[in-house]
């Protein structure tokens, strides 16, 4: 299997997603864009996956155009595509859903609630778990997509589209090392204030919740790329 990165930012990376690559055996190959790399054909890949940042969808800029403009063309090679944070927003975008600056930013360690469609799609899923959230942006579920999970302050956390389109808002790929280097990364956004913004140290004294979220996410990547 040939997978494909789009990172954004170079503090955030494929993180535990890495780790269930190379337990595969898969190939992976990244574009930076952040260092304003190209993207590759289409052919070149069976799965592609974009990753966060800290650009929004809406801003006018070359490199988020040129980026909603690949996302349209891949989706009519009909690849496999994973989104988070950042990339699920793209997703949604490239799929004709609105994105936008949500109620308040969301940035730590809060619970999501999976809805009922989705583990109907994915038995394993929990009801209820704690992960890692950092964005100020939101997104509509597209049409004919299967809401994924919600949390108090964002409804939307993430969609479906059986066997095409896996996007999370959250961040299930997190370790101690990626989470650190976010925090050094953006750190500015720690700053603010919010109700729904932790301190760095709130944020790596939640380790334990790495290990049931990185397990969640293979099982994850197993039943939507494997099947």
């Amino acid at each position: 299997m040939r997978i494909h990165c789009i990172r954004h930012e170079p503090f955030e990376g494929l993180a535990a997603i890495q780790d269930w690559i190379q337990q595969k055996g898969y190939t992976v190959n990244t574009t930076h864009r952040y260092l304003n790399q190209e993207f590759p054909s289409p052919d070149h890949f069976d799965i592609l996956i974009i990753m966060g940042g800290t650009a929004s969808v809406y801003d006018d800029s070359p490199l988020v155009r040129e980026e909603k403009l690949y996302l349209r063309q891949v989706l009519a090679f009909h690849k496999k595509i994973i989104g988070i944070c950042l990339g699920a927003q793209f997703l949604a975008d490239a799929l004709g859903a609105r994105v936008y600056p949500g109620v308040e930013k969301e940035i730590g360690w809060f619970p999501i609630t999976y809805t009922l469609e989705s583990k109907i799609l994915f038995p394993f899923l929990p009801q209820s778990h704690e992960v890692f959230h950092w964005h100020g942006d939101t997104f509509d579920i597209p049409v004919g997509a299967t809401p994924l999970a919600s949390s108090s302050l964002t409804p939307n956390q993430g969609f479906i589209i059986k066997g095409h389109i896996l996007a999370l808002q959250y961040h299930l790929e997190m370790t101690t090392e990626s989470i650190s280097k976010m925090i050094q990364g953006a750190n500015g956004e720690l700053k603010l204030k919010g109700n729904y913004i932790q301190s760095a140290e709130e944020i790596l004294g939640n380790t334990a919740h790495f290990k049931s979220s990185n397990h969640l996410l293979h099982e994850l990547l197993d039943n939507f790329c494997c099947t």
